[in-house]
């Protein structure tokens, strides 16, 4: 009698022997197992954007600020250079801390007849300038928050009508070298914290950034004011970006709040496990492709199973594709 043995094909392939239980062995056949050529996978990703972006800006208006003013009219370009000429459908406001003065209280700052810029602004940067360096003679009492809401609640279909659309994402952004001083009479922290989460039915398009005094800022060092805790709060419960007004590098911040705003990403994820050294990643903006490599203009997070560029973001409508072995 013959007994049929098979070898496990997960370790060996086409292992397959013959036994005489009489006592005699018998090959019947035995095959080598064949190299497999590698799988290779394409991810094509488009760096998309919301449609429609509101912006406001929070804009410490008092006796302290006229340098701050300054800094952000002169870096403005780094912000509006992921706004101009993107396809997006973007308005970009202005309103001062100042509470007190009628002419200010939440109304929109106005540039020539309008009150804020949008794709159709001839020389967005002139308008910001003239919009943001509004001086600095403002209310000592800065109420940032009450700004805010009164802006985007109170006068919503009042003098800033059009401004806030029920399609677009809101970005909120205050800069001050003073805490918040609302009164709740006006908009407790804790309402306005809900009124913002409950704004947007998607919470992640609606974003609270502060360029304020940091906790350790003002102990003798060139910082006036105290710290924007209230500000930073919103920052962590909301979502956006802290960073410190004393800082000079105001290029950068204005940067990576145009980023956010925007909608841009910088990390993308795979779509399978790649074997780790084979990934190349080009880039295609406005008909033109360009490879970034490894290391340098890119980084890969195993635990994230994502790329992330370096001191680089894809523009809006780029497309990034990812090639790589499969793992």
């Amino acid at each position: 009698m013959v007994a049929r043995v098979l070898c496990l094909s997960w370790f060996l392939v086409g292992c397959n022997q013959e036994y005489d239980v009489e006592g005699e062995q018998r090959v019947v056949y035995e095959s080598a197992a064949r190299p497999v050529d590698p799988a290779y996978q394409t991810d094509n990703v488009s760096q998309k954007t919301k449609e429609a972006v509101d912006v406001l800006w929070v804009i410490d208006n008092s006796g302290s600020m006229n340098d701050n003013q300054e800094d952000l009219a002169a870096n403005f370009d780094a912000f509006m250079a992921y706004f101009m000429d993107s396809g997006l459908d973007y308005h970009v406001g202005v309103v001062s801390t100042d509470m007190r003065d009628p002419d200010h209280a939440g109304k929109l700052r106005s540039a020539g007849n309008a009150r804020w810029i949008d794709e159709q602004t001839v020389d967005p940067l002139a308008d910001f300038e003239e919009m943001a360096h509004m001086g600095a003679h403002g209310s000592a009492h800065e109420k940032g928050v009450g700004a805010a809401y009164t802006a985007l609640e109170t006068l919503r279909f009042d003098y800033n009508e059009g401004f806030l659309r029920e399609d677009a994402s809101l970005h909120i952004i205050v800069i001050s070298d003073e805490d918040d001083n609302t009164a709740d009479r006006i908009i407790s922290q804790e309402e306005f914290t809900d009124y913002l989460l409950n704004l947007k039915e998607d919470t992640e398009t609606v974003t609270f950034s502060s360029v304020v005094n940091e906790q350790d800022c003002c102990s003798g060092r060139k910082a006036e004011g105290e710290p924007g805790t209230a500000y930073m709060q919103l920052t962590e419960d909301i979502g956006g970006i802290q960073w410190p007004i004393t800082s000079e590098d105001w290029s950068t911040v204005l940067m990576e709040l145009g980023i956010l705003a925007a909608g841009l990403k910088g990390e993308f994820f795979l779509s399978q496990l790649p074997v780790l050294g084979t990934i190349t990643v080009q880039v295609t903006e406005d008909g033109e492709t360009t490879e970034y490599f490894e290391g340098t203009d890119w980084n890969y997070d195993q635990s994230r199973n994502s790329i992330t560029f370096v001191g680089y973001v894809p523009t809006p409508l780029a497309t990034i594709e990812v090639d790589y072995e499969l793992l």
